[in-house]
């Protein structure tokens, strides 16, 4: 019950901090909306696929419905969670369309959080595979 909690709260305060620059960042917005928008929404639904609530985890619902595992180890849920592999297929696409076009509103806010998450996610591969 205690992991559990801990985690919720791990997430949440993740969740709240990435809002509150997103909303100071739109609070300075002179930008219109165009093709590097899809940047902002991309990385967003990266980081929802990859956050857990609760016991629920989107991104392991939508591998399931693929009919994929989302763990290494099926009997227990346990082992590698292929749910970073999900995640970076929106992480990817689009840390380069912030590239392409920095211009447009949230371009830059999806590059900077998927950058941001695309390091996590390579540091803690690299960690695994050294371990």
């Amino acid at each position: 019950m205690e992991h559990s909690f801990s985690s919720i709260l791990t997430y949440s305060i993740q969740a709240i901090a990435i809002l509150l620059i997103i909303f100071n960042f739109l609070k300075k917005n002179e930008k219109k909306v165009g093709w590097g928008s899809l940047s902002l929404l991309l990385s967003l639904l990266g980081m929802l696929v990859s956050f857990e609530f609760g016991n629920y985890i989107l991104g392991d619902q939508l591998l399931s419905l693929l009919g994929l595992p989302a763990w290494s180890n099926r009997v227990n849920n346990t082992g590698f969670h292929y749910t970073f592999f999900l995640s970076i297929i929106f992480f990817i696409p689009s840390l380069i369309i912030g590239y392409k076009n920095p211009k447009a509103f949230g371009a830059e806010m999806g590059k900077l959080v998927s950058s941001i998450y695309l390091t996590l996610i390579t540091v803690t591969l690299l960690f695994l595979i050294i371990s």
